[in-house]
């Protein structure tokens, strides 16, 4: 997945919101905190990683894919609100899904405290994570991060 390509857009698209919306107001950041969360909790509900007391199969990719695709836009939002020049993410040795969302909702959580660069790209690097124990290729995640993007961009043009 190209990440830096997906930013690149993601930053356009942040220049949009920023003058239609005042971007320095907590109320707004605190917002934007918020709606991290809840995407997180829709891409953890849908892969039903949590659901140990019945063998429900997780939702299929058309489904799971456009949560992750929003908890990465999201989080990509962050990363231009902290003036983060390039993506780089780490490997993950984790493979304990339910570990990685709870870490990460931990993490997306403290933002309100600290809008910290390594913060954001570690939860990138657990959202990458997570999308490699689900079996997404990089090329249907950016593939549809790329046409989601495309669709916002003609939108707002």
């Amino acid at each position: 997945m190209n990440l830096n390509e997906i930013y690149k857009k993601e930053k356009i698209i942040n220049a949009y919101f920023r003058k239609k919306y005042n971007y320095e107001s907590e109320e707004i950041f605190n917002k934007q905190v918020l709606e991290l969360l809840c995407e997180l909790s829709e891409f953890a509900y849908e892969t039903k990683c949590f659901k140990y007391w019945k063998n429900e199969k997780q939702s299929s990719p058309d489904i799971t894919i456009p949560e992750f695709a929003d908890c990465l836009m999201i989080t990509l939002c962050f990363c231009d609100l902290a003036n983060i020049d390039e993506i780089i993410i780490e490997d993950v040795d984790e493979k304990d899904m339910v570990k990685l969302f709870i870490d990460t909702n931990r993490i997306a959580s403290s933002l309100t405290m600290n809008l910290d660069k390594q913060k954001l790209l570690k939860i990138l690097s657990y959202l990458v994570a997570i999308s490699k124990l689900l079996n997404y290729s990089d090329d249907e995640l950016n593939d549809y991060c790329i046409e989601k993007m495309n669709k916002t961009l003609d939108m707002i043009s």
